[in-house]
């Protein structure tokens, strides 16, 4: 079913079951972006610890090997990549009810599209973060199975 399609059955669904009340289908739409903005945030704030972890133990993770430098780097660089995209795709807001100001018979149309797109960008930014956080694992554990000595405080 191409997608276009699809949308204008789900919108034409969306209304039955809102009995034809516009402003109750956008409220339906609203909410399913909601439940896509609730857990970018998510995200954002599992890239934010990456970020916080590494000021705390990235040298000491570093210090253990070149290996362990590179996998550190490559996850933080990830972790990073994926929070810009969440930033700059998913959590950049968009009000529903300009949708319905512009035309109101395909306002929800455009509101389930919009919801799709950011749904795509939120799968993409939640892999990158993934793949970030393995990748950052993986030095975690190069560090654990040959840690280093320490002498005095961590610099």
């Amino acid at each position: 079913m191409h997608q276009s399609s699809a949308i204008k059955n789900e919108a034409a669904t969306i209304l039955e079951l809102c009995q034809g009340d516009l402003m109750a289908a956008l409220k339906v739409a609203e909410s399913q972006l909601n439940i896509v903005y609730t857990r970018a945030q998510v995200l954002m704030s599992l890239a934010g610890m990456v970020v916080t972890v590494t000021g705390f133990s990235g040298r000491l993770i570093a210090g253990s090997s070149f290996a362990a430098q590179c996998f550190l780097i490559a996850g933080l660089l990830l972790s990073l990549c994926s929070a810009a995209w969440v930033f700059r795709r998913v959590m950049r807001v968009q009000w529903i009810t300009t949708l319905a100001s512009e035309d109101k018979e395909h306002a929800l149309e455009k509101a389930i599209y919009r919801r799709n797109r950011k749904t795509t960008a939120y799968t993409i930014g939640g892999t990158l973060l993934f793949i970030g956080l393995l990748l950052y694992a993986i030095s975690i554990a190069l560090m654990l199975t040959d840690p280093v000595t320490i002498a005095g405080p961590v610099r």
